[in-house]
């Protein structure tokens, strides 16, 4: 995470904790019987703001290594992880992966961060410290905007009257695909799975969703939002007065190993 804008994120620490969504266990648990996980393995998840991935990973394996680069979200890990004893958690980027991975560690996941790093060094990094056997797990949305709820469309409308119409892009997406970056690497066995699920929201937390976001962050709105979020409540409500919303999920889930 050599580039991730710290400061947007440390901005988010809080809405981050309580409202971005873990995922399934059940899923998880496929995951790790997939990449043969036991209580003797290692896996590092990097980027792992606030433990989403890490806590249900740390059912499955010996020691998960949390490593993200926002101080912040490891203590807001560290707390919501109360009484996981097998979570270590790292202050670090990209950059520290042979510093912080141990050789022979089993699987380095990244759940919504591979993008931020330099995806080519960090495949040749994990090559150097990964089990022969281990894999490169890389999670990510392949919802379109086109999927979005209405609820969701709406609060876009309101925040692109904050902060402009460019401003969803600017962090959002990366230049080369995450498949074809890794099928150039030393983990170019591809394969893939699909998570889908949805949650229930109520209003404030759909509203408190909005600032998990490196595009909508508090820092991007500064003095501006409470109003933001007092807009984006009417607008939700608007829609559905009983202030009960649905948010949908399609995560796909690469699993890159060595051929």
């Amino acid at each position: 995470m050599d580039v991730v804008p710290q400061h947007l994120f440390r901005s988010a620490v809080a809405q981050y904790a309580r409202y971005r969504t873990g995922y399934p266990a059940t899923e998880v648990a496929a995951l790790a019987e997939r990449l043969g996980l036991d209580r003797t393995a290692t896996v590092a998840d990097v980027g792992c703001g606030t433990g989403q991935l890490a806590r249900p990973l740390a059912r499955h394996a010996g020691t998960v290594i949390a490593i993200d680069p926002v101080a912040e979200m490891l203590d807001a890990g560290r707390a919501a992880a109360a009484g996981v004893g097998n979570i270590v958690w790292e202050l670090g980027d990209a950059t520290d992966l042979e510093r912080l991975v141990p050789p022979g560690t089993r699987a380095a996941t990244f759940a919504a961060s591979f993008h931020w790093t330099d995806r080519a060094a960090v495949t040749r990094a994990l090559d150097r410290v990964l089990a022969a056997d281990g894999s490169i797990v890389v999670i990510n949305s392949t919802l379109d905007d086109e999927e979005d709820p209405d609820w969701a469309e709406a609060v876009n409308e309101v925040r692109r009257g904050y902060l402009g119409d460019d401003v969803t892009e600017t962090y959002r997406k990366a230049p080369e695909t995450h498949r074809r970056v890794l099928a150039a690497s030393a983990f170019s066995n591809l394969d893939s799975v699909t998570w889908e699920w949805t949650r229930d929201l109520t209003v404030d937390a759909a509203v408190g969703l909005q600032f998990t976001y490196s595009f909508s962050t508090p820092e991007l709105f500064g003095d501006r939002a409470a109003a933001f979020a007092a807009e984006a409540r009417e607008a939700i409500l608007a829609l559905h007065p009983d202030g009960l919303v649905i948010e949908p999920f399609r995560m796909e889930v690469l699993i890159a190993a060595r051929p």
